[in-house]
């Protein structure tokens, strides 16, 4: 795992390079040092640091309260305040920035480490969070507008309802963009049994400088078998979710991961009224794992529109 990147904000030389020092020690990376809150701002953009070591009292037009301001709307990092003093007027101001913390100097080496570590977690726990709740805002409007359009369509009651292409495409869109995924791909699970059920992809959304492969062939009618993904099979029909990377997949796997040009991926079975319709992939072209929250968010969006296309 990489080190937590911090950046250091603080006027004084030799204070700040304490810091460094201390923050090194404790098995941080330091990505920089700035003097003024300016070039504090312009650095921090840059360098994408994991968290911010702010000096309330910076010299300057921009204090250290309205550069972390400028970093919390820009950047969304995390930022502590280091201050020997402050007044109320200006501890204030600071909340507004919403920050993560403060230390007192001169700082005790533990309580920055302690101060360090909880924000760091808290970040990337609303992060999630925010994460999960950007998926479901988005599966809650693509439900939406399934609900909407099977209410007014005439159909065989029996029968799963056919969507085009395009429209699933642009249902699909702000789910992938919220997860950040390189594409979807919704297959249908056809006929056959044992290693001879096949499956055929029917809906994708792809992302930017992805190319689609709605119409390879290689997916128009495919087995679990031929296409290297036979233990799936099993798996999709006691409802289970895959989570996969190309990295350490088994061989046979790498060849689907290939042919979908990515590197890793979350599949979920699709059932329609109880019975296995099909499976979607949530894929990535980065080696990416996906956290708890983001694959139970995934597990309410596969449900939520397998209920929608089943809707009679």
């Amino acid at each position: 795992m990489d080190k937590p990147a911090i950046f250091i904000v603080e006027d004084e030389s030799i204070v700040a390079s304490d810091i460094k020092e201390t923050l090194l020690s404790l098995g941080y990376a330091v990505t920089g040092i700035a003097k003024s809150g300016e070039t504090a701002v312009e650095e921090i953009q840059k360098t994408r640091p994991d968290l911010v070591l702010m000096d309330i009292h910076l010299a300057g037009k921009m204090d250290g309260v309205e550069a972390a301001g400028k970093i919390h709307v820009l950047c969304d990092i995390p930022v502590i305040y280091l201050t020997a003093y402050a007044d109320k007027p200006l501890l204030d101001r600071a909340k507004v920035t919403e920050p993560y913390g403060y230390v007192l100097k001169p700082y005790d080496e533990r309580e920055l480490h302690s101060v360090i570590e909880m924000a760091l977690y808290k970040h990337q726990i609303e992060r999630e969070i925010r994460k999960r709740d950007d998926i479901l805002f988005a599966v809650s409007s693509a439900v939406e507008w399934l609900l909407r359009v099977t209410r007014s369509d005439i159909h065989d009651k029996g029968q799963v309802r056919d969507f085009n292409p395009s429209d699933f495409r642009d249902i699909l869109e702000p789910i992938g963009l919220a997860l950040k995924a390189s594409s979807i791909g919704i297959f249908q699970v056809t006929a056959g049994s044992g290693d001879a059920v096949s499956f055929h992809m029917k809906y994708e959304w792809t992302g930017a400088g992805v190319l689609p492969n709605l119409y390879k062939a290689e997916l128009r009618e495919a087995t679990f078998s031929s296409a290297g993904i036979l233990r799936w099979q099993d798996l999709l029909h006691k409802g289970e979710v895959i989570t996969v990377s190309a990295r350490t997949c088994a061989d046979p796997e790498k060849k689907f991961f290939a042919l979908l040009g990515c590197e890793s991926g979350v599949i979920l079975p699709v059932f329609i009224r109880d019975t296995l319709w099909g499976f979607i992939g949530f894929f990535n072209n980065t080696d990416q794992e996906r956290s708890n929250d983001e694959i139970e968010a995934l597990r309410i969006t596969t449900n939520l529109l397998g209920a929608a296309m089943g809707y009679r």
